[in-house]
């Protein structure tokens, strides 16, 4: 459980940094006022719910798979060294 509450924070943490890169993108300050009010458009919305999706399958495929790939490059489908 303690590594699924890390993964929550993990993925609240990227979703903020990509707030804050997106806003300096548009030329707006990412001061905290408008860190909280963005609304990320359609697009983004489903890039973030993607992301996430894809930590939380990289996550429990470790923990319910014990012997299942654990580098990005195996999950990838790259060959891992």
């Amino acid at each position: 459980m303690m590594i699924l509450a890390l993964a929550s924070e993990v993925s609240a943490l990227r979703e903020r940094l990509d707030t804050h890169e997106r806003l300096a993108a548009g030329g707006r300050p990412p001061v905290p006022s408008a860190v909280e009010t963005y609304a990320p458009d359609e697009a983004v919305a489903a890039s973030r719910a993607a992301a996430r999706r894809s930590l939380i399958e990289r996550i429990t495929r470790v923990l319910l798979e014990p012997d299942a790939p654990r580098t990005r490059a195996a999950t990838a489908g790259e060959p891992s060294e």
